[in-house]
């Protein structure tokens, strides 16, 4: 076959023609929808080069590969996407966070034992889907960068709602305690993916402790949960502390020291000051959102904590899906996000008290909704754009050409 150059490759050709596509739409809709593509030329140029690199596995997970993961695998019809099943595992645990959060909108309510048993299932259902679609794609020859920015992606998504459906079952209630709860579950996924933008490999824990852990432990307490009653975690353990706030305090300790380990491999990477002050650089979207999150918690922790807590999981679904995808492209990261600059701002019309009320709540919500369609877009522009780079099917297993 004859070397073509790159700008005359078929993939090049295709995205130059998506290019002119995406220039064509309403400049005044460009917040939102860029009339620019999202990733650069150089960026693909890396993501063509990019190789997955996984960090350490537990003794549990590799005990779950032999027993568990590979032979389900196995049995898939190959005909079955890999991303088909990256979905169908977000499906599963967006509906089971819904339906608890249907069943006691205001955290607080009990929840139905056979829902709890429901969740506790749909994780499992998750946690096998996420660890699978890997394996069906090396299995049938499907394995891109555009797979594992959807896993990566919905496990953005996936976090925040895991975290959502805990809260309501350990009945935190709309209260700092869910707020809070949210911070500790996004920090040491998101400092992960940051390691990986400086290190080059993914790392889901440590080598004995990771996110396979965690997903069990949380089933386990949603299984407990439908056994003992949500009352369970009001029960004092000690003077006054309640047996929630035992785990919101072991949610630290794990989420602490995952976060430890990420940060000591990165410095670790850096050969001077200038190159560790850049890299704390890159975790400004992270420390805004979480130090704003936590401050809300404060300032007013009843003040409209629903519209708050969808806004924050839209914003950390921002961040963590461009950081995904700085991760393969080696572009410089973080860029400008509208939306989440205006989160402080948000911070301090509370302090003020201009958003107590009905209209304060409201406008909350337009800005949950700004940063919801804001997260939504970036992820379906980089999916079209790497796919029609790539020339491969984000739902369909697209047969191989030789370019």
């Amino acid at each position: 076959m004859t070397a073509q150059s790159p700008t005359k490759a078929p993939s090049w050709q295709r995205t130059e023609a998506l290019r002119a596509h995406r220039a064509q739409r309403t400049s005044s809709l460009s917040l939102v929808l860029p009339q620019k593509m999202r990733i650069s030329d150089k960026g693909f140029t890396a993501l063509d080069e990019h190789k997955y690199r996984p960090g350490p596995y537990t003794p549990l997970d590799l005990f779950l590969y032999r027993t568990w993961w590979k032979p389900f695998s196995e049995v898939l019809p190959r005909w079955l996407a890999p991303n088909a099943l990256t979905l169908i595992g977000l499906s599963a645990v967006v509906t089971s966070s819904a339906l608890l959060v249907v069943c006691s909108p205001s955290f607080v309510s009990a929840t139905p034992a056979w829902v709890e048993l429901l969740t506790a299932f749909l994780l499992i259902v998750y946690q096998t889907c996420d660890a699978c679609d890997g394996l069906q794609a090396r299995r049938t020859g499907a394995s891109s960068p555009l797979g594992e920015l959807l896993d990566h992606g919905c496990d953005g998504v996936t976090l925040s709602a895991i975290t959502i459906g805990h809260c309501v079952s350990a009945q935190y209630g709309l209260t700092p305690l869910t707020l809070c709860a949210l911070c500790v579950s996004w920090v040491p996924w998101w400092v992960a993916q940051w390691e990986a933008y400086h290190t080059g490999v993914v790392r889901t824990g440590s080598a004995v402790f990771g996110v396979t852990e965690i997903q069990l432990i949380v089933a386990g307490i949603h299984v407990v949960t439908a056994v003992f009653g949500n009352a369970l975690w009001s029960l004092p353990l000690v003077g006054s502390f309640e047996f929630r706030v035992l785990c919101i305090g072991a949610q630290l300790i794990v989420a602490g020291g995952l976060s430890v380990l990420s940060v000591i491999e990165v410095v670790k990477t850096t050969k001077s000051f200038g190159e560790l002050a850049a890299a704390g650089k890159r975790a400004l979207p992270l420390v805004v959102l979480v130090g704003v999150t936590f401050a809300w918690s404060v300032v007013g922790p009843d003040l409209h904590v629903r519209a708050v807590c969808a806004a924050t999981c839209a914003l950390f679904t921002r961040i963590a899906s461009e950081l995904v995808v700085c991760v393969m492209t080696l572009e410089p990261y973080p860029r400008l996000q509208p939306t989440i600059l205006l989160l402080p701002c948000f911070l301090v019309l509370a302090m003020l008290g201009v958003l107590e009320g009905p209209a304060g709540g409201a406008a909350l919500w337009v800005y949950a909704a700004y940063c919801i369609f804001d997260a939504f877009a970036y992820v379906v522009d980089v999916l079209i754009e790497i796919s029609t780079h790539l020339g491969v099917s984000i739902f369909f297993i697209t047969p191989k050409k030789e370019e």
